[in-house]
């Protein structure tokens, strides 16, 4: 994990305090999150963290900037192949049991479900706290924004059909955070495979040039029938 993580360009100190707040957020939760239990999982002296951070509410903002910077790192608009591109983000965040491929996880991030779990926690902190709102707004702006760009290329190169780029980028984004909730709250178990499902079905049946997106969607109602 150490060896093939992405580079976000922070320091080898501020990585470990990254690392150690992804652990304690996994183990206590936000509401019971302290810079003791972050201390408890840093390798180095804890005043460290007094030295980079004035507080906690400083660190976990600067935790967030790190997770942006990572899914930023995660999905490249200049990628050579663009649905390969998307087809690899939707892999990170909608791993199946089976997924043991090169991209199964992005690189440094072998706990992925852990740092799913974690993030979707601090994103119900935007309800009451502006400036995790403000970062969260940042973070699905651009992966939204870079999806269009992806989905736009594809169609200019003649393998997507004409379509709204922003509005399937939009669409896309409402599927993956709809499968990453069920799958953190475990509400709706069934529904993560769905939502999976449903992406595949786009990127297969619906924005292909060649796609035949009514005769797949009529299918296995006429196999029912």
């Amino acid at each position: 994990m150490e060896n093939d993580r992405i580079d976000t360009g922070r320091s080898e100190t501020e990585q470990a305090i990254m690392d150690a707040t992804l652990r304690a957020l996994a183990k206590h939760g936000y509401a019971d999150l302290s810079i003791k239990n972050i201390g408890t999982e840093f390798e180095k002296s804890t005043s460290l963290l007094y030295y980079h951070y004035e507080n906690k509410d400083e660190l976990l903002l600067a935790f967030l900037d790190y997770v942006i910077d990572l899914y930023i790192a995660t999905i490249d608009p200049e990628a050579d192949d663009a649905d390969a591109e998307i087809r690899k983000f939707v892999g990170y965040v909608l791993p199946t049991e089976e997924c043991t491929g090169e991209h199964a996880t992005p690189p440094g991030l072998d706990e992925l479900e852990q740092f799913q779990r974690v993030i979707f926690e601090l994103r119900t902190q935007t309800i009451h706290d502006e400036d995790y709102r403000q970062k969260f707004r940042e973070m699905e702006s651009y992966m939204i924004d870079t999806f269009a760009t992806l989905i736009q290329r594809e169609m200019k190169a003649g393998r997507y059909r004409e379509m709204n780029a922003e509005m399937m980028a939009e669409n896309l984004m409402a599927f993956l955070f709809r499968s990453l909730d069920v799958r953190v709250t475990g509400t709706r178990p069934e529904s993560a495979q769905a939502m999976r499902e449903s992406v595949y079905f786009l990127l297969d049946n619906v924005m292909p040039t060649g796609g035949q997106p009514g005769d797949v969607a009529t299918r296995d109602a006429d196999d029912d029938a």
